[in-house]
């Protein structure tokens, strides 16, 4: 059967033709985008018409760096983004334990030390008092740290003795001792055993988050660190049809996210990490803070190891000294390789200077940023030369850019992120930059053609071309039209992924 979708505002993202008012969609694919008597000329003997009475088609969004297997997971556990104590923080970890099956870790999620008295972490004491008979693991909302209760730390052989891992940190009192606070890459023993058990149930809960995401407009996305373990799940997903949106893979090791990938499983991109994340790698004057995982040489040995084994590397650099290293570790790793070129990208790239930028647009490396950290935590540059999210000095460079979300770190709604980078503004109205807003095309081709691009998916998706893969969305009102304040308002009336029929949204 062909649907023939007429009358409707047709945001192609094709530069040969960028507005049309109808496409026809036949066998998974689009057929043609044109002109509403154009696409009535198509009918066949079996076609449904969908007159959209001036509704807005955008293509599909695409999210190349998103935790989705992490997100899917966190059903099971308690979220812990609004409590404002340490009590309230027991009361949610102890309810979990409560329901949680015998032997298996807690783990809550989420939780914002900024939010509590005194902006104090929470100590692996009072994770011992909520949860005393099996091992309990507190997640800040960032990732990239956590607290560990004592059978914690005893499973992961965390104790007095053990060093601080490269680029990572373990908090510890006056006397020496553990107090339970994981930095960066110390948390990588505890976090993967925290959720072994639960990664079991993963296909179980997959459906139901892959349609949370395409009632989002989220028809393709790759996840940013997807261990053997998770691969093994993903493929179980698969074969039962669990999935409704498209999901590549993102590889990390066994042994921990921000551990090197030396056993990841093959095929799909490796993730390298440059510097850490809440604490990421900066050099501001004379003064370096946060953590570098590898110095310049290291990161392009990985690099090219990947790249001779037929891989492509994802990686993520946060702070201005994370990325100058990976920058300088792509220019060693280039100069050795040159095929590497078009094989490697950056996530994240928060802060940059001028400098950077330009090396960056010299090497033809792409970026992947999250607009949506404007909307939850704002900021400002900490110099006068570095710059916090530069989106707009970047496109005017001709840096390549694609948008992301990093959920279940920012808010996985792709319209709520093109808000913010259109008005560079925070949930409370508190602007962040505002010299660096995109314009609302700019935006929108940022988390379609532009994220496509970067995950090798563009000949196929992001844009409403005739033959690619029928991937796109009916909103209720024009993301680039309307006030730029509504943005996040307009609602996903239908997503199409591959031609099938719309999934309808309440």
């Amino acid at each position: 059967m062909i649907h023939l979708l007429v009358n409707a505002t047709v945001h192609t993202l094709d530069d040969s033709l960028p507005l049309a008012q109808a496409l026809a969609v036949k066998d998974g694919r689009i057929v043609e985008v044109g002109g509403t008597d154009e696409i009535l000329w198509l009918r066949e003997d079996e076609y449904e018409l969908i007159d959209l009475e001036g509704r807005t088609i955008v293509p599909g969004f695409v999210d190349p760096h998103n935790h989705f297997s992490i997100g899917a997971l966190e059903v099971f556990w308690p979220d812990c983004r609004r409590a404002d104590s340490v009590e309230a923080l027991q009361r949610l970890l102890a309810s979990a334990a409560a329901e949680a099956p015998t032997g298996e870790w807690v783990r809550g999620v989420g939780y914002d030390h900024g939010r509590l008295p005194g902006r104090r972490h929470p100590t692996r004491a009072d994770l011992d008092a909520a949860v005393p008979d099996r091992p309990a693991l507190l997640m800040h909302y960032s990732h990239h740290q956590a607290v560990a209760s004592s059978r914690a730390l005893a499973a992961a052989g965390i104790t007095r003795g053990t060093p601080d891992p490269p680029g990572g940190e373990i908090a510890r009192d006056k006397a020496g001792e553990p107090t339970g606070l994981l930095f960066e890459r110390a948390i990588g023993a505890v976090e993967t055993a925290s959720r072994a058990g639960w990664e079991a149930r993963f296909v179980e809960v997959a459906r139901a988050a892959s349609l949370r995401y395409a009632a989002l407009g989220i028809t393709t996305i790759q996840d940013a660190a997807v261990t053997p373990a998770m691969a093994r799940r993903y493929a179980e997903a698969r074969v039962a049809g669990a999935l409704a949106i498209d999901v590549g893979e993102i590889r990390v090791g066994s042994t921990g996210w921000f551990d090197p990938p030396d056993d990841a499983a093959p095929g799909a991109p490796v993730k390298l990490f440059a510097d850490g994340g809440y604490r990421c790698a900066m050099r501001v004057g004379d003064r370096v803070s946060g953590f570098l995982f590898y110095e310049r040489d290291a990161l392009a040995a990985r690099m090219l190891a990947a790249w001779r084994s037929g891989r492509a590397v994802v990686c993520h650099a946060l702070g201005n000294l994370g990325v100058e290293t990976a920058v300088g570790a792509i220019e060693d790793a280039l100069a050795r390789e040159p095929s590497g070129r078009g094989r490697v990208r950056i996530d994240h790239a928060m802060f940059l200077d001028r400098a950077l930028i330009g090396r960056l647009v010299d090497l033809g490396v792409w970026t992947v940023v999250q607009p949506s950290f404007i909307w939850d935590h704002g900021g400002h540059s900490p110099s006068a030369d570095l710059m916090l999210r530069p989106f707009a000095t970047a496109r005017a460079a001709g840096l390549g850019q694609a948008f992301s979300s990093d959920y279940p770190c920012g808010e996985n709604a792709p319209l709520l992120g093109i808000q913010a980078a259109v008005t560079r503004r925070t949930r409370h109205g508190e602007p962040s930059g505002l010299e660096e807003a995109l314009p609302a095309e700019a935006a929108l081709r940022a988390y379609t053609l532009d994220a496509a691009r970067v995950a090798g998916l563009d000949a196929d998706r992001g844009s409403l071309v005739s033959g690619k893969r029928a991937d796109f969305l009916v909103l209720s009102s024009d993301p680039l039209e309307c006030r730029p304040e509504a943005i996040k308002d307009i609602r996903v009336l239908q997503t199409w992924v591959a031609g099938e029929p719309p999934m309808v949204q309440p």
